[in-house]
Formats: structure tokens, C-alpha cells, sequence
């Protein structure tokens, strides 16, 4: 055969037999749990060192073509990778071991992550799913109850309400001590809950103090779901829709009936028989049921992930809404996100991401219509006979024995407030691997919002001689972040490095306008159909830049110090104190590492940690620290400038010095305990500190004073049983903490007061917690006369205390400290029972130790002192009596008309006890079985339904025990004054999986 004969005849089959060697075959299988032998769904099964890959389906199967030699790398979240080489098998069956205790996952730190063995900080971390349980657009009620030392306090039912969040104590007076949010390795942001794959707080200064600036109240890092490399495309949806109806407590109000007796028992009688005819025993009318309503709660959630060549893409659109229960409040929120990652080389990779919300809220026109619900008397009907609303600025002569001459229900129907506000956040990432031991990334934010609020007061619900108003306020912000990082990471031998240092510069800038107009016609809620009244706003521009180190060694994955430190400006502080710094160290000893505990197998881990460090607050408004002017005025009509605060050029940065030591360990593979210990002084605070009058200034905002909080916290979480079939987990947390003031601007301490039906105060002294409620001591009642009686205190001419001795004179009770809104530990407890494919889980949370003033007693629980509102039943469950005859051993004073003795003023008597444990939520799903799913097309469908704050345990006289502890211009922490009570909600949702 010639070489052109075979080139033409042989060659062809030659080439095809040699590509037929390396072309790609079939492969299938299936994902499964070397622990209990069930499917893995969603398992990923990636060809090593490409990007083809797929994931597997509900029942665990795979199917992908691979060519022989190459290795097939299995993974799934919680479980160990393992690596099959591929030699033309038709099938190959994979089961993954589990991570032991997972204490090789990884937890996000923001910008580092680390597995929990190598941690040496005190951290906890969730996963979405562990959130998102709890009805409710707003993390931090989602959070309540499932971290140690983290204390949330949902306060209002209002929707699109947030909880307040405290992070080991309170401590600081004056500056927010709120923590801070670092969102996908970017301080802020904004994020849906569901959107969330992983959630980690971070409570000491080893993790906290490299945020330096803002960490002093903790941080929480969230990081949003994206799709991993080979990812087939997953469809997820999610819809839940239930009702709400309102709690309230052991809060019940007299009826017609109980009123007329009550009132008939202590007014005149002659005054009785002309204002009080028998007739009123046949008007009964419930402001309550008419002021609240049964909200509507609906949630859709979308989403697709999955990978396409070199991009993994994940987007989500979510739609929240939920009608309030108390009339003309509704919250609605709409929330879209796109996270891209993309190789553009072999060792550069961008990550976009752009998140955009709009929302849209409804509130009562006036604060005040939740209280009218309260005391509007029965005796009074908004509505006339034929069903119609009383206008009663108009119908004048029609009789309303309610102190308030104002029908609410009227007033809501023409009066609103409402807002909606508009968010887009988009994040730029690069990262750069030049070598695989050194990382280069620069992430870059920009941010840009608006809202508007709007208040209208229609002319037809006032008087004539108020005509009408309405107001709008306009605010407009934007800002520019970019966080540069270089990461370092290297062995040799049994030594570990890993550092990083870093970049961050940022520049915001906010607008705001409102203008208030009055006399504007019926109906009409345009600015321009009134006549202006009055207008302000301001313009501010914000700046920031900080460097900061961190670095980590390690020798046998067994010692880990970790050392940290960061430098920030902030254009809030004078020039002279502007630069803060804030270092930190931590470290670690994995005791089970050890030779000589090697053997133990009952012993999964032990570590011991240690950390100290600094971090800062800058919670404050800005340019406190220059001198203020008002151009509001005028003077011969020109605009003036008054004077409305002192500067102050030395004004810096509140700092946190924080020490903490914790025990980590796990048993058996089932049981998992951490025991932390801290230590937190928080000094320089940021206060508001009186100055003396002659100034011409109330007070300055200054560096002064001193707090600690100590505390105690205890995690355990257990796996009970744990079979193919059944699986049953609990879970416990606990945290003690007591707070002290160590120093103040003067040594006598000083106030911080509330108005009310009087002044309510807490006083800020050397040696007491941070919110010590300062009033008369409440004794009780004389048996005798049913006077009221309080405590007076007795000193000599050198200020010593001598006696003390009861009063039932007001004026000579004595203030004194009398309890502490701070509670003594909070915690919650958690379990979940999966038996075959249906899974029962529930969350509780308590607190206790804590004082609440009631304030709303000072009105509704007076004795006598207000005839024409309504009052609280003393039916309530807690033994509450009415002194009535002589001997009579009461809880209630005598019931004078007009009040007895200032029996309702401010005291001690009004203070309660805040402790409760409450049911947080219960939920029942079942997750269909895999061949109903296959024949369905579907990975994965749940059904579920869960109730949220089912039962409330508490001695508490009020709608709700949780009460906010951040104090605002009008109420103090831990007063309760009428807030939006919370709703119990019953919900029903469906999860799809494609």
C-alpha cells in the first residue's frame, strides 16, 4: 500500500479510533449519606479542574458525561468532598461522610472566614434556614432567641417595624449601641431574609475590634446565596399567606357595666345621678375590636441559581406584605437581587451584585389613636344609629362623655400617613490569585436612596378654627465605599500563616427637606393647595477612611494567635481626635489535638480561647463638635442666627475595651457546648453633658463617663437521635449580664427623664446599672384607710440616712433607686423532630430580671383621678383588689372621684415585672416523597403551617412584656407607654424546588 492509498483509506479510521480514546461517556449514579443512607439533593458533581458539572436531583441521582481519567469531585454542604477517578464505570454510587460536628465548616467573618476549629473569637453562626422560620420582613425578630448574649426586642407590631438588637449589654448612654452590619464583605448594605445563606454574629473584640470604627455594639455579617461552579439551574419558590390578630395581654378595659359600678362606687352621688344616668347600661361599645382589625400576611419568593460556562448566577425577586392590625397601617415591600460571579482568567474573578428595594408603609395619622382605643369610655359609639360616622365638629350638640371630644374612627377615615422609600445598593468585586498562596481583591459599594413622608390632617376632622395641615418630608442620600484587601496564606512543616491588610475610604451624603403647609380645602393633599407654615432641612456630607492588619499563625492546627489592628478617621470628631486605633488579640488551644487526648473518642473537640481588644462607636449626628446655628427666625424680617449649640474641639471616638475567655466542646458527635466570659468597659462615651445655664446652653456633646457590662453566656445545642428515619435536635442558650456606670461628669450622677402624666426618671450614678428607675417607693395600702403609701427617708443634718418611715403624703416621698430595666439573662431554647418526611420545630425565647414602668397606668389605673376616661379591669389574673372597707389588704388604693391622695403619680407602684417566656413560633412541614417529587418534576416541595407568638408567660399587666431599651425624646428604656401591640400569626406555605 502506497502512502497516498493510505492516507486516504487507513488514516481517517486511525483518527477516529484515537479520538474515540478520549471522547466523553455517560456516567450516572447516586449522592447518598454514609451516616443514615439517605439522598443528598442538590449534592454538586464537578469534573476536577473544569466547569462542567451538574447537581443531584431529589432522590440524589446524578447524570454527567466525563472522560476516562478524569477525576469527579463530590461535594454537599456539611459533608466531607471526596474524589472518584473515572474509568469508563456506567455507574458509580457515591455516600459523602459528614463533617464531624461540622466543625470543619467554614464561618464568614466579613473579611476572612475560618472553620470553627481555627476560630479564637466568640461567634455564632445561622444559616438561612434557621432564620427565616419566623414570620417577618425584619432580621433581627427573626434572630430573637437562637444566639447567646444577643438580646432582641421586637417592641411594636407597627409592620416593617425593626427589633432592637444588643450584643453583651448596653454601653453606651448616649450614642445608638446598635451593631453593625457588614453585608457580603462590605460594611452595610441591604439584604432580603431570604435571600441569606449564612448569618454570623460576631460578640468580642478578637473578631469585632478589625471594624474598629463601629464595632463596639457588635457585628453581624450576612452573606446573600450565589450559585457554585458546575451548578445546574435550581428554580426556587416559596409562597406563605396567613392572618394576624392582636395580642393584648392581660390589658383588659372596663365594659359598660364595670365601669358604671366602679364609678358609682367613689363619685358623689349626686354628681353620679346627673352624669351617669342608668341608660348608659345599655351603650356598650368596644373601641378596641373597632380600632384593631385582623391583619392579612402574604410573602412570594423566586429564585434562579445556577452556572453557565465560567458565570454562576443567582437572582431572586420577593414580595412582602402584611396589614396591620391596628386600622390604616399596612407595610408592603418589594426586593430584587442579582449576584454574578464570573472567571475573566485563569486567576481573576468579578463578582457584581445589585440589590434594589422599594417599600411602602402606612401608619394611623396620629399616635394617639392607638390610645383612644384604650380610654374612650363604652359609653360613647362613633357611629350613629343608621350605621353613619358622628362627625362631631360638626354635630356639636351630640353628647360624648369621653374626655377627648374626637371620634377616631372619623378622623381615619379622611386622615393618613404614609411613606415609600426606594434602595438600590450594587457591589464590584475583583479578585485576583496571582500564586495560590496570595489573594489581591477590591470590593466597591455604591448606594443611593429616597423616601417621602407624608402627613395629612383633613379640614373636615378638626375644629374650624384649626383648619387643616400637611406635611412632607423628603430625603435623598448616596455613598461610596471601597474596601481593598490583600490576603496572604502559607505552610511550612506544621506552621501556619495567614494574614491580610487592607483599605477602606468612604463618602456619603445626605439631603433633607420637609415643609409643613395648613388651610389646605377637603380632600386636597397637595402641597400646593395650602398655605405654607413652615419649612426646614439640612444638607450633610460624610467622610471615612481606615487601614487596618490582620494576621494568624497557627503550629499543628493546634495553638492559633490571632492579632489585629485598625486605624480610623471619621469627619464626626474634631480634627485633633479624628484618627481612632483599635487593636485586638486573640488566641486558641485545641486541647483535643493533644496526644494524650487522642484516644478519647467521646471527645470531638475541646478549646479553650482568649481575646482582648478595642473597638469604637461613632453613633452620633454630625459636626456635633462645631459650633451650631438656627436660621429658623427672623428678626425685621431678615433670617437670624441663633445659637443652638456649643462646640466642642476635643470631641473623639467612645471606645470599647472588651476580654473575653471561652470553652468550646463537642461529644459523641451529638452534643455541642460553648461557655464564654466577657468583659466590656466601655469608656469616653459619647454624652450629653449638662452644662451650666449661664452658657446659654442646655448641654454639650462630649467624651465622658465610663460603663462595664459583665456576663456569662451558655450554648448548648444536642442531637438526640439521629436515624434514616427519625431525627430529633435541641437546642439552648442562655446569657447573664450586669451592667455598671464606673464614671460620670460629676459624681453625683444625673438624670435622664420622660414626660408622662409626670416625670418619669432614671438616674446615671456611679455603682448602678445604666437604666435605674429613680421615683418614690411605692409601700402599698393602708389597711385602715385605703390611703396610698410610699416611702419617705430620713436623714441626718450630714446627708446620713437615719430611718425610713412610710407617708401618705406625695410630696414627702422620697426619689430613690428602685429596680433596673436591664434584665438579669435572657436566652431561648429550640428543637426540631423529623420523623419520616414530616419535621415538627419550634422556638422559644425568655427574659428575665428586668423592671418595666407602666406608664399607661398612670391614666387608666388611677383610682378615680380621671372620670371621664376608661379604665383598666382588675380582673386581669394577678389577685389585683380594691381596698374597700377597713382591714381590707389590697393592692388598690381607696377609689376617690378625682384622684386620692396622688395615689396614680409617679412611683414605684408602676413598676412591674418584665420577665416572660414566650413561644416564638411552632411549625409543621412535610417534604413530599421523593417519587411523587420525580413524577412532578420538581427536586423538592414542602408544605408547611406555623404560628407565631402562640402563648406569652408573664405576670406583666400590659398588652406585651418586650419593651424597647433604647430610649427615645419621649419614653426612657424599658417604659412601657402604649406601644403597637404585637399579632399572633397563622401561617400556611408552599416551597418548590425545580
Amino acid at each position: 500500500m502506497n502512502l497516498k492509498s493510505f492516507l486516504r483509506t487507513q488514516l481517517p479510521a486511525f483518527l477516529l479510533l484515537a479520538g474515540s480514546a478520549h471522547a466523553q461517556t455517560a456516567v450516572q449514579g447516586t449522592v447518598l449519606s454514609a451516616e443514615d443512607k439517605s439522598p443528598l439533593p442538590g449534592a454538586t458533581v464537578v469534573v476536577e479542574g473544569t466547569t462542567r458539572g451538574t447537581s443531584a436531583g431529589a432522590d440524589g441521582r446524578y447524570a454527567l458525561e466525563a472522560v476516562p481519567g478524569e477525576v469527579l469531585v463530590f461535594s454537599f454542604v456539611g459533608f466531607e468532598d471526596r474524589k472518584v477517578t473515572y474509568s469508563n464505570q456506567t455507574t458509580i454510587d457515591v455516600e459523602l461522610e459528614p463533617q464531624s460536628n461540622s466543625l470543619d465548616e467554614v464561618v464568614v467573618m466579613g473579611y476572612s472566614s475560618q472553620r470553627k476549629t481555627e476560630l479564637s473569637s466568640a461567634v455564632v453562626s445561622l444559616d438561612g434556614e434557621q432564620l427565616t422560620d419566623v414570620t417577618s420582613p425584619d432580621i433581627g425578630n427573626m434572630l430573637q432567641g437562637k444566639a447567646a448574649g444577643v438580646l432582641v426586642y421586637n417592641t411594636s407590631g407597627q409592620p416593617g417595624s425593626q427589633a432592637t438588637i444588643r450584643i453583651r449589654g448596653t454601653g453606651s448612654i448616649t450614642a445608638a449601641s446598635d451593631p453593625l452590619y457588614v453585608v457580603d464583605g462590605i460594611i452595610g448594605g441591604t439584604f432580603n431574609p431570604n435571600d441569606v445563606e449564612t448569618l454570623t454574629v460576631l460578640k468580642d473584640a478578637g473578631a469585632t475590634a478589625i471594624y474598629g470604627s463601629e464595632g463596639a455594639g457588635g457585628v453581624i455579617v450576612v452573606t446573600t446565596k450565589s450559585a457554585k461552579q458546575g451548578q445546574k439551574t435550581t428554580v426556587n419558590f416559596k409562597f406563605s399567606a396567613g392572618v394576624k390578630s392582636v395580642l393584648q395581654g392581660r390589658l383588659k378595659m372596663m365594659d359598660s357595666e364595670e365601669l358604671y359600678y366602679t364609678q358609682k362606687s367613689y363619685m358623689p352621688e349626686v354628681l353620679f345621678q346627673a352624669q351617669r344616668p342608668e341608660s348608659l347600661l345599655g351603650q356598650d361599645f368596644d373601641w378596641v375590636d373597632a380600632i384593631f382589625r385582623t391583619g392579612v400576611v402574604q410573602n412570594y419568593y423566586a429564585s434562579v441559581s445556577g452556572s453557565s460556562g465560567k458565570t454562576n448566577y443567582y437572582v431572586s425577586l420577593d414580595h412582602y406584605s402584611e396589614d396591620g392590625t391596628l386600622i390604616n397601617t399596612d407595610f408592603h415591600r418589594t426586593t430584587a437581587r442579582i449576584n454574578l460571579s464570573t472567571e475573566l482568567a485563569r486567576s481573576l474573578r468579578m463578582t457584581t451584585r445589585v440589590a434594589y428595594t422599594n417599600s411602602r408603609d402606612y401608619s394611623s395619622s396620629s399616635y394617639q389613636t392607638l390610645e383612644w382605643a384604650y380610654c374612650m369610655v363604652p359609653w360613647d359609639s362613633p357611629y350613629y344609629a343608621d350605621g353613619s360616622l358622628i362627625d362631631l365638629n360638626k354635630d356639636t350638640e351630640h353628647a360624648w362623655l369621653s374626655q377627648y371630644r374626637y371620634n377616631p374612627l372619623f378622623a381615619e377615615k379622611y386622615n393618613y400617613a404614609k411613606s415609600h422609600s426606594d434602595d438600590l445598593v450594587g457591589d464590584l468585586q475583583l479578585v485576583w490569585n496571582p500564586t495560590d498562596w496570595l489573594t489581591v481583591s477590591s470590593s466597591n459599594r455604591f448606594n443611593r436612596s429616597g423616601s417621602k413622608y407624608i402627613t395629612c390632617i383633613d379640614p373636615r376632622t378638626v375644629g374650624e378654627s384649626e383648619h387643616g395641615s400637611l406635611a412632607n418630608s423628603l430625603s435623598e442620600g448616596w455613598g461610596i465605599s471601597s474596601s481593598n484587601l490583600v490576603k496572604a496564606a502559607h505552610s511550612f512543616g506544621d506552621h501556619n500563616l495567614v494574614g491580610l491588610v487592607g483599605y477602606e475610604y468612604g463618602i456619603n451624603k445626605e439631603e433633607y427637606l420637609d415643609v409643613t403647609g395648613q388651610d389646605m380645602p377637603e380632600g386636597m393633599g397637595s402641597m400646593n393647595s395650602t398655605i405654607p407654615f413652615e419649612n426646614g432641612g439640612y444638607d450633610l456630607w460624610g467622610e471615612g477612611w481606615s487601614v487596618f492588619a490582620q494576621v494568624q499563625y497557627s503550629y499543628r492546627n493546634k495553638y492559633t494567635l490571632t492579632a489585629s489592628f485598625r486605624a480610623d478617621a471619621s469627619s464626626k470628631f474634631a480634627p485633633r481626635n479624628r484618627v481612632g486605633y483599635f487593636p485586638s488579640v486573640a488566641a486558641s488551644w485545641v486541647v483535643s489535638h493533644e496526644n494524650w487526648l487522642r484516644d478519647a473518642a467521646w471527645l470531638d473537640l475541646l478549646k479553650l480561647r482568649a481575646s482582648y481588644g478595642e473597638t469604637g462607636n461613632s453613633s452620633i449626628g454630625s459636626y456635633l463638635y462645631l459650633d451650631s446655628y438656627s436660621f429658623a427666625s427672623k428678626y425685621h424680617n431678615k433670617v437670624t442666627a441663633i445659637p443652638v449649640r456649643k462646640a466642642n474641639p476635643y470631641l473623639g471616638w467612645e471606645t470599647a475595651n472588651m476580654t473575653g475567655v471561652g470553652l468550646d466542646a463537642s461529644f459523641l458527635g451529638r452534643i455541642d457546648l460553648t461557655l464564654d466570659f466577657y468583659n466590656i468597659i466601655n469608656s469616653e462615651l459619647l454624652l450629653n453633658v449638662p452644662l451650666s445655664p449661664s452658657t446659654g446652653f442646655f448641654d454639650q456633646t462630649a467624651n465622658a463617663g465610663k460603663v462595664r457590662n459583665r456576663g456569662f453566656e451558655i450554648a448548648l445545642n444536642t442531637t438526640n437521635v439521629k436515624t434514616r428515619d427519625v431525627t430529633w435536635t435541641t437546642g439552648f442558650n442562655i446569657g447573664f449580664n450586669r451592667n455598671r456606670v464606673l464614671t460620670t461628669p460629676t459624681p453625683e450622677g444625673f438624670l435622664q427623664s420622660s414626660g408622662g402624666n409626670g416625670t418619669v426618671s432614671q438616674q446615671v450614678k456611679v455603682g448602678q446599672d445604666i437604666y435605674s428607675w429613680y421615683m418614690p417607693k411605692w409601700l402599698g395600702v393602708d389597711p385602715g384607710n385605703g390611703d396610698p403609701v410610699w416611702e419617705k427617708v430620713v436623714y441626718d443634718e450630714h446627708g446620713r440616712v437615719t430611718g425610713r418611715i412610710p407617708t401618705n403624703d406625695y410630696s414627702e416621698a422620697t426619689n430613690q433607686v428602685v429596680g433596673v430595666a436591664t434584665p438579669k439573662f435572657s436566652g431561648g431554647v429550640s428543637t426540631s423532630l423529623r420523623v419520616f418526611n414530616f419535621t415538627l420545630s419550634g422556638v422559644a425565647n425568655f427574659v428575665y430580671g428586668n423592671k418595666i414602668f407602666n406608664n399607661d397606668r398612670l391614666t387608666m389605673d388611677a383610682d378615680g383621678a380621671f372620670l371621664t376616661h376608661n379604665s383598666v379591669s382588675l380582673d386581669n389574673g394577678l389577685k389585683w383588689k380594691r381596698w374597700e372597707k377597713p382591714g381590707d389588704v389590697a393592692t388598690h388604693p381607696k377609689a376617690v372621684a378625682f384622684g386620692n391622695k396622688n395615689s396614680n403619680a409617679v412611683s414605684s407602684r408602676f413598676l412591674e415585672d418584665g420577665s416572660f417566656f414566650r413561644i416564638k413560633n411552632v411549625t409543621l412541614a412535610y417534604d413530599l416523597p421523593e417519587k411523587w417529587v420525580r413524577k412532578m418534576r420538581m427536586q423538592a416541595m414542602r408544605i408547611y403551617v406555623s404560628g407565631d407568638n402562640l402563648a406569652t408567660f408573664t405576670r406583666f399587666s400590659g398588652m406585651d412584656p418586650e419593651v424597647d431599651l433604647q430610649g427615645t425624646e419621649y419614653t426612657l428604656a424599658g417604659m412601657y407607654s402604649t406601644p403597637y401591640p404585637v399579632g399572633r400569626t397563622f401561617m400556611f406555605g408552599v416551597d418548590l424546588t425545580f
